[in-house]
């Protein structure tokens, strides 16, 4: 395809679902708010004059990608395209994303009407929009798009997320430490290298926005070669010309910033025929009219599998898990003394009565069914004037747990809130080998005694079986999964899933070599020409110090009226030393640090100190600190 002529596409929403919630209670009062979108556009292909783009002279849906951008007529509800599931020459499905709440938080609205007209097109490196054509905007639109990118593009701002909050603050100067986290500069853990300046915060803090001091590369050219952690140094590699490398020798290059996320798309359950050809990042991986054929999912992740060391791409099958669990029902009673009318419970007998406690068998479908007896009131409940013990949901999760485990069976457990009565209920899922979920009711029923409980578990599912297998495509490097070949529509690509992606996230790397800033050794006179202290016995304090931490473990030289004498490391059998704790330690000379003191070993040296000597501590400080 032609990376010259940039994409700008019209469209019709055919239909359009919320997806996920912004889920954040951070005073925005964005929380219930969709973020995400699932939607069907019906797409009008464009002609072009360049014959090099994938289709001569056209673009269509097909060249629609992950990452690109769809907005509504008005320019007010601008969405990134995350994922896509379909696609054909005319029509596609996908998920777009309302990044940071963007839209929202200029327009109180991100969501786009079933049947408007939308716009899809590109984002430059640079962060603007590229909108080659108008016409499917209203007047004013583009002018709102772009004030919505100028952001971004005015300050080079880069988001970096966290799932706990950093302790770093507008204009902090920070790093990463290496669990890819941002930490203030000079933090202990943290890189030696300053990645920039925080320039706003969202999200609770967790999502920070930092101006970098250098240029940061957020889709390295080979996501595979990227085998460092955070905090890492890539140098170039005197073996391989162009390339890196995290072995020292070459030329500091790039520091590692995060850490990668893998690449994965759900491709459906169906499998290539004879007239399909499947290229994965440019590696044939089936060939129909060549003669190749699969059975089944598995024997195609079986077939698939044999090139991922070229494709870097592989692939799994597993049946897509189903559940079961409490019903969104309202309970049998209500009133002001009642039991949380919300929640799925168990009455199990008015308080001091003997009961016949609940009980069910559970199976996951391949090993023998396990009874679970509801035997564990925590809470009560008033009604009628008489106290009944309840299991709550917590309960019911408890024991359901501790069946499952002594029974070995592939199922899962959680709590979860249910969407009619804002109350928690209990959900079960396969998972492993599980082949589905079969609950029979055996003692007093759960599903239909006792009363009180009796309404809010009567929905609950009580069998689910596991659907055909599933393939999954995975890019373990974050790099995106190319899915190309033929025919591009009415075959197995670009159906079901099949479609090129990049959800996951390849490594940012902070070019060091920008702006000249890169961290250098160099030699400083800070601590020449000392006056040393007298010294009388071995382990002397000698009153000189040094200043900075040495670069990159460099070495450490003492002279004493000019001439050299030998620095311990880690060890006191040299004429000095350098320590930490007053004398007690030897230092190495690799963690030689600024403050740390020369202690002197006079019946080594066979002379002492006093103040008349002279002393010069030679050693390369960082360019970062002098």
């Amino acid at each position: 395809m032609s990376t010259i002529t940039p994409i700008t596409l019209n469209g019709t929403i055919s239909s359009i679902s919320g997806q996920l919630t912004y889920n954040e209670n951070d005073g925005t009062g964005m929380a219930s708010q969709y973020k995400t979108y699932e939607m069907t556009v019906a797409i009008t292909p464009k002609s072009t004059g360049d014959a090099s783009t994938r289709k001569s002279n056209e673009y269509n849906a097909i060249d629609i990608s992950v990452g690109m951008w769809i907005s509504d007529a008005a320019g007010e509800s601008v969405l990134r395209i995350k994922s896509i599931s379909a696609k054909t020459e005319t029509n596609i499905t996908l998920v777009a994303e309302d990044v940071d709440m963007m839209s929202y938080r200029l327009n109180a609205i991100n969501s786009i009407t079933s049947g408007a007209s939308v716009v899809v097109f590109e984002q430059n490196a640079e962060g603007e929009a590229i909108i080659t054509e108008g016409s499917g905007f209203t007047a004013g639109a583009i002018d709102k798009i772009q004030s919505r990118f100028s952001v971004n593009e005015n300050d080079d701002r880069i988001k970096f997320e966290h799932s706990v909050a950093p302790s770093v603050e507008k204009g902090d100067v920070v790093t990463i430490n290496s669990s890819g986290d941002l930490v203030k500069y000079g933090t202990a853990g943290g890189a030696d290298l300053k990645v920039g300046t925080v320039v706003d915060i969202i999200r609770s803090g967790k999502d920070v926005f930092v101006k970098p001091f250098n240029d940061i590369i957020r889709n390295y050219k080979d996501p595979e070669s990227l085998s460092g952690s955070p905090t890492d140094v890539y140098y170039t590699d005197q073996l391989n010309p162009g390339e890196i490398t995290t072995t020292i020798g070459g030329k500091e290059t790039y520091l590692h910033l995060n850490e990668k996320i893998a690449s994965s798309q759900i491709v459906g359950t169906a499998i290539p025929g004879a007239t399909d050809v499947v290229i994965l990042n440019g590696v044939t991986v089936f060939d129909g009219p060549g003669g190749d054929s699969v059975a089944d999912i598995d024997a195609f992740k079986t077939l698939i599998n044999t090139f991922t060391s070229t494709s870097n791409v592989s692939a799994s099958s597993a049946a897509t898990p189903v559940s079961v669990e409490g019903g969104d029902f309202a309970p049998n009673y209500e009133s002001s003394d009642f039991y949380s009318a919300t929640d799925s419970y168990i009455a199990t007998g008015v308080v001091g009565q003997t009961p016949t406690y609940p009980e069910i068998t559970i199976t996951d479908g391949v090993q023998s069914a396990v009874t679970v007896v509801f035997n564990n009131p925590s809470d009560t409940m008033v009604v009628g004037g008489d106290t009944y013990d309840v299991v709550t949901p917590a309960d019911i999760k408890t024991k359901l747990d501790a069946a499952i485990t002594a029974g070995s069976l592939d199922l899962t457990t959680e709590l979860f809130t249910m969407t009619a009565y804002d109350g928690q209920s209990v959900r079960i899922t396969t998972t492993g080998a599980a082949t589905g979920i079969t609950i029979t009711n055996t003692v007093n029923g759960l599903f239909g005694t006792p009363a009180f409980g009796a309404a809010s578990w009567t929905g609950i599912g009580t069998s689910a079986t596991v659907g055909s297998p599933v393939l999954t495509l995975t890019r373990d490097s974050g790099g995106p999964i190319e899915i190309t070949g033929s025919p591009i529509t009415g075959g197995w690509i670009n159906s079901n899933g099949a479609v090129s992606s990049q959800s996951g996230r390849v490594p940012y790397l902070l070019l060091i070599e920008a702006a000249g800033s890169a961290e250098t050794g160099v030699e400083t006179p800070s601590d020449l020409n000392q006056t040393p202290l007298t010294t009388t016995a071995d382990e002397d304090a000698t009153g000189v110090f040094i200043t900075y931490t040495p670069f990159s473990d460099s070495n450490v030289q003492i002279l004493v009226n000019g001439l050299n004498v030998n620095l311990g490391d880690g060890a006191k059998n040299q004429p000095c030393y350098f320590s930490a704790d007053g004398g007690t330690t030897a230092r190495a000379i690799a963690d030689i640090a600024a403050g740390d003191q020369l202690y002197w070993m006079g019946s080594i040296a066979n002379y002492e100190l006093d103040p008349t000597d002279d002393v010069d501590v030679i050693y390369d400080a960082s360019s970062n600190d002098v």
